[in-house]
């Protein structure tokens, strides 16, 4: 049977638009989600994913079903424009982590009434609250200080839900460099929240 994407792709090129359309439905929430993590910008992170489509839109003749999944090519040729630009952006200390939205409950945090939810639900109270916004804050900007070949599988193992080959097709990667950078990537991450979590 053949894969969603796939079959979306042939229609387009059979000369359905709106196949297109579906694909860019489909996709577009977890490519902006994925990019703004990659780069720390939630507003650079639509444009990349507006950029991401286009450039699949321009090759989408040379797409060739099976040889590689569709959602890895589309992360493939993110991954690419998201380095472009944190090329061009130069220093790493002028992204903005604060711009990161998670779609998660912590990502929402603040657009939900806490004085109307607080007496039905203690996780709402403000200082709960305010704790998991902290918590939240500090997961991003530890993700965002980990070294990009590290912080690139992680995203796409922990946040994006790939699988370890889709990633080692994504990134071309070996497989055991795959599992091991995550691996890696994973217990850096513990050791920089280690005194966050201490002493919350």
């Amino acid at each position: 049977m053949p894969d969603l994407d796939d079959e979306l792709m042939e229609r387009y090129r059979a000369g359905d638009e709106d196949a297109f359309t579906l694909l860019v439905r489909r996709h577009q929430q977890p490519l902006v989600n994925f990019i703004a993590r990659f780069i720390n910008d939630r507003d650079g992170a639509e444009d990349l994913a507006q950029e991401t489509f286009i450039r699949i839109f321009k090759a989408s003749r040379r797409y060739q079903p099976g040889r590689a999944h569709f959602k890895t090519w589309m992360y493939h040729i993110a991954s690419n424009l998201c380095k472009n630009e944190l090329r061009n952006r130069g220093r790493r200390d002028r992204y903005r982590v604060d711009n990161v939205v998670d779609s998660s409950d912590e990502g929402d945090i603040e657009q939900i009434d806490l004085i109307e939810r607080a007496p039905a639900d203690v996780s709402f109270q403000p200082e709960v609250a305010l704790e998991r916004k902290e918590l939240h804050d500090a997961i991003q900007t530890a993700i965002a200080e980990l070294p990009e070949q590290y912080r690139v599988p992680l995203i796409l193992r922990d946040l994006q839900g790939l699988s370890y080959d889709e990633i080692s097709e994504t990134l071309e990667l070996r497989d055991g460099t795959t599992k091991s950078r995550i691996n890696r990537a994973r217990l850096m991450l513990k050791d920089k929240l280690k005194s966050f979590i201490s002493c919350s």
